[in-house]
């Protein structure tokens, strides 16, 4: 029985290190656009839309303070992202440039969110998504 249990645990650690070793990527948020833009990449968003999104990031995973899991009151589980000093002077450049227009967060150079910007944002931002890339952008942000 013991034998069985220090199999099962060895499984458990393999899995962890695995899903550890497929959270490494990068997180990008760059400026996107419903209509094309001369010099931009055309890319599938969430949903199958085609979006066409800045080949410059606006923000990288450096540009991450901390990021934490969060629950809405309608049970939608997010991600809120708070930035850096340097950081949220960006994200306040690119919502501002935004607003209106969606932004895209690439996880691994895919998008994984394209929200339409409503106002300005500084220091905080919400990220929602598929629980595995929520997951996967959690391991990646855990500093």
């Amino acid at each position: 029985m013991n034998c069985r249990w220090i199999v099962i645990d060895a499984l458990v650690a393999v899995f962890l290190a695995g899903v550890l070793l497929q959270a490494q990527g990068s997180l990008e948020l760059r400026a996107a656009s419903s209509f094309a833009v001369s010099g931009w990449q055309q890319m599938p968003g969430p949903g199958g839309t085609m979006l066409w999104v800045s080949t410059t990031s606006a923000l990288t995973d450096a540009d991450i303070a901390r990021a934490e899991a969060r629950t809405q009151s309608d049970g939608q589980r997010t991600v809120a992202v708070v930035f850096t000093t340097d950081g949220a002077r960006k994200m306040a450049q690119l919502s501002t440039a935004q607003i209106g227009k969606p932004v895209a967060v690439l996880l691994d150079g895919k998008i994984i969110a394209a929200p339409i910007v409503r106002s300005s944002i500084a220091n905080e931002a919400t990220i929602t998504g598929t629980t595995e890339n929520l997951d996967r952008v959690l391991l990646l942000l855990k500093k």
